[in-house]
């Protein structure tokens, strides 16, 4: 029930939706939507949803696996890849042990080698990023010391919190493409300052556990900067605040008083100058661990058209907008 181009003829919870053509759309036909009916088909893995395109049994998939790109394209398929903002953030939750001391998070910071992230998780398919989001914002803080791996530094911090040695579970699950794979290779490169990470990957990840862990992995499509943080970044009502952020007292704990004045302020240099107290405050003492930005890349079959390629949060170019703008030849 709605005034999409499509109406829901059947739902089967984790194996598939069948959608059909809304005659009633309000659009003039000649706009679309161009298929009498839309099928979305849940996979147990990302194997078999690569295997289907390539037999022919589907039509597009979102998040190929970066591995199996070429392969895709020697069989004819078509690749579509956008500049993303998207991240994976390794989330500490501030008030919950180890992350309580901020040694600790700037030492498990200092262990990530961002640009190996990139290449290890998504094979290049991306940017390195500095523990910040919403990088396609006007307010974006740039100017910012890049942050590198410093093993020595990490150790040193950790030393004197009283953490050296330390073991922390690390949970993750197979929730989007490369979730899984930046737990494992954060857990590696942490060995080097005598860390010890348990990467638990749990298919009940999104359970009763969710928001509640002291460390976690999640994902995010990009967005501008305020919004994200009315999203993930305040106390309840907002709902994903996966760091409880922010402190209660010391640098940072006027974070929801600068987001406040940010979004009453009219002029666009001052609103700027604002964010950017708040950006430092988060790269400072925050809790997200941002080792990259992740392109948008899904993969369809060459009879499929109308994709464009874009920055926007949702794949294949936010579902072809809702599958109304792509068509078959």
């Amino acid at each position: 029930i709605g005034t999409g181009p499509y109406q829901i003829q059947s739902f089967t919870p984790g194996q598939q939706s069948v959608a059909v053509r809304n005659k009633n759309y309000w659009r003039p036909a000649s706009d679309g939507p161009w298929f009498d009916q839309v099928t979305v088909t849940d996979f147990a893995d990302s194997a078999a949803q690569v295997n289907a395109l390539l037999a022919g049994q589907i039509d597009a998939i979102t998040d190929i696996p970066f591995g199996q790109i070429d392969t895709a394209k020697a069989q004819g398929i078509q690749i579509l890849e956008g500049h993303g903002g998207g991240w994976l953030p390794l989330c500490m939750a501030i008030d919950m042990e180890p992350f309580t001391d901020v040694r600790v998070r700037q030492a498990f910071r200092l262990m990530a080698d961002r640009p190996a992230m990139l290449e290890q998780v998504l094979s290049g398919h991306g940017s390195v990023a500095n523990d910040l989001f919403a990088p396609f914002d006007a307010c974006y803080s740039s100017d910012l010391a890049q942050r590198e791996q410093d093993i020595e530094q990490a150790k040193s911090l950790l030393k004197s919190a009283g953490k050296d040695g330390m073991t922390v579970d690390l949970h993750t699950t197979n929730g989007a493409a490369g979730m899984v794979d930046s737990a494992n290779v954060f857990a590696a490169q942490c060995k080097a300052a005598g860390v010890t990470v348990n990467v638990k990957n749990d298919p009940n990840y999104y359970g009763d556990q969710y928001l509640k862990l002291a460390f976690s992995v999640d994902f995010w499509g990009t967005r501008g900067f305020l919004p994200q943080v009315g999203l993930g970044m305040l106390p309840p009502p907002c709902p994903y605040n996966e760091t409880h952020w922010p402190p209660k007292s010391g640098e940072g704990s006027d974070y929801i008083s600068l987001y406040n004045q940010a979004l009453k302020e009219t002029d666009s240099t001052k609103r700027c100058d604002i964010i950017h107290e708040m950006q430092k405050a988060e790269y400072e003492v925050g809790g997200y661990i941002i080792p990259f930005f992740n392109n948008l890349v899904d993969a369809h079959s060459a009879n499929v058209q109308g994709f464009k390629v874009s920055k926007a949060t949702l794949n294949l170019d936010t579902f072809g907008h809702g599958y109304r703008t792509i068509w078959f030849t």
